[in-house]
C-alpha cells in the first residue's frame, strides 16, 4: 500500500506532461501531488527545508536541458528528498509503479 503522505512536485513547463505524471501516481496510489509549470515557482522553493519534499519530478527541460549535471542539481536543491530529472513524461508515466517502489518501500508491501 502507498504511503498517501508523500509530498510529490511535479515541474513541467508543459502541463500536459504534468497531468500524465499526476494521473499515473493518482492510478499508483499517490494524491499529494502539486504541478509547477514556471521556473519562477521552483526557484522560490529553494528557501525551503532540507528534505520539506518527497520527490521532485522535474523535466529536462525545466532543469536545465539536456546538460545538467544530475548530481550537481541534487546537491543544490537538498529541500527534495528525492529527485528525477525526466526527458519526456510519455517515457517515465508507465514506469511509474516501478520508480515507486524504489522511492517508497511500502508501496509493494
Amino acid at each position: 500500500m502507498p504511503t498517501k503522505s508523500l509530498r510529490i512536485l511535479i515541474a513541467d513547463t508543459e502541463p500536459a506532461q504534468a497531468l500524465t505524471l499526476e494521473r499515473s501516481l493518482n492510478a499508483a496510489g499517490y494524491y499529494r501531488i502539486a504541478p509547477l509549470y514556471h521556473q519562477q515557482a521552483l526557484v522560490s522553493l529553494y528557501d525551503a527545508q532540507a528534505h520539506e519534499f518527497d520527490l521532485l519530478l522535474i523535466s529536462q527541460e525545466m532543469a536545465g536541458g539536456a546538460a545538467v549535471d544530475v548530481e550537481a542539481y541534487r546537491k543544490a536543491n537538498a529541500q527534495f528528498r528525492h529527485i528525477l530529472i525526466y526527458p519526456d513524461a510519455d517515457t517515465l508515466a508507465p514506469k511509474i509503479d516501478a520508480l515507486m517502489q524504489g522511492i517508497d518501500p511500502s508501496s509493494h508491501i
